[in-house]
């Protein structure tokens, strides 16, 4: 009987299937393509993944580290610019307090006009650079702000006298029509000026000052004023905080000159100065070029020294340039202090 039994199960048995047959090993389950096993396919992708995770968390510390070394030097170059210009601002400082007692060694001596000359001082040497400066007479330029004198009649003298500047360089003489429109805050303009119904139509727009101006610059807000314009005038006129013209005859330029007296013209005023300098007034006005010619209400504008003066201290760090500037009342009855400070504009 064990026999039979045994003999069945060897019957049901597949062929080549004994007992530590490989072949007698469970079969695992492939891929639907017939390929490799299917857990040995996820092991493989597992891998995979785990390398892309590998390489984006890399690329993405390199990104994180480079954006902090960017910041760490944007850092540190905004720290040297605001050190660099902190010691610009304390050399300039300085300069100013030397600019002072020049100017008052100079009018206590007499302030003669070749010690004020606008010539630059050797320069001083300083760690990273060097400091220099100079003085710049105003009194040898026209002052823009004598066309708001709250005389009537002085202003208007000063607007002549401007309009004749205006054409001796080749400019329109309109623009003395609306600088005195612009300094009265006029609503309505003078004959061929403009006032705020024109500037209200600008982009953007704006409106007469009706204050006197705090800088010459302020002419680029005329409306015949262009950059050729500004280029022409800038060397020639000044503001002053009072509105008085007054020029001193030792340093004046040309033009200026020539403004101011009426029937002096422009040749004749540099062979006039070429002739000085003049210790006193009359000495000026007694010149066989001028005193045929100059009129009395002419006279009182002329003067041998100059009252404001203009700092400017150039200072030099790591190469970097930066130019101060500081307006000065250097009059007889002593020194006034400082009324103006700017960086980059004089």
């Amino acid at each position: 009987m064990a026999a039979a039994l045994a003999a069945r199960r060897g019957a049901r048995a597949p062929a080549g299937r004994h007992r530590g047959d490989p072949g007698n090993a469970p079969l695992r389950p492939r891929s639907p393509g017939g390929g490799a096993p299917v857990r040995s396919g996820v092991l493989r992708r597992q891998r995979g993944s785990a390398l892309l995770i590998a390489l984006i968390t890399a690329a993405l510390a390199a990104v994180i580290a480079t954006a902090l070394l960017e910041r760490g030097q944007r850092s540190l170059a905004r720290s040297e610019a605001l050190l660099a210009s902190e010691r610009s601002w304390q050399y300039a400082q300085g300069m100013s307090i030397l600019a002072r007692r020049m100017l008052e060694e100079a009018m206590a001596q007499g302030a003669e006009a070749a010690a004020l000359d606008g010539s630059w001082t050797a320069p001083f040497q300083v760690p990273g650079g060097m400091v220099q400066g100079r003085l710049i007479d105003q009194g040898a330029l026209f002052n823009l702000n004598a066309l708001g004198h709250p005389d009537g009649a002085t202003a208007t003298e000063a607007r002549e006298a401007f309009r004749r500047l205006l054409e001796q360089i080749g400019l329109n003489p309109i623009i003395a029509e609306e600088l005195a429109d612009w300094l009265d805050g006029a609503v309505m303009p003078r004959p061929g000026s403009a006032a705020n119904d024109w500037y209200a139509r600008q982009d953007p727009p704006y409106r007469t000052a009706g204050v006197l101006l705090a800088n010459a610059s302020e002419l680029r807000w005329l409306r015949s004023v262009d950059a050729a314009a500004w280029q022409a005038l800038a060397p020639l006129v000044t503001a002053l905080p009072e509105p008085e013209l007054r020029i001193n005859v030792n340093t004046a330029r040309p033009e200026v000159l020539a403004a101011v007296v009426a029937e002096l013209d422009v040749e004749q005023a540099r062979r006039v100065i070429a002739d000085g300098p003049y210790s006193q007034p009359v000495h000026f006005i007694e010149h066989p070029l001028v005193a045929p010619l100059i009129r009395p209400d002419e006279r009182v504008r002329l003067g041998i020294r100059s009252r404001w003066y203009l700092a400017q201290a150039r200072v030099v760090i790591d190469g970097v340039e930066r130019d101060y500037f500081r307006l000065m009342n250097g009059s007889a009855a002593g020194y006034d202090g400082f009324r103006r400070f700017s960086q980059g504009v004089p």
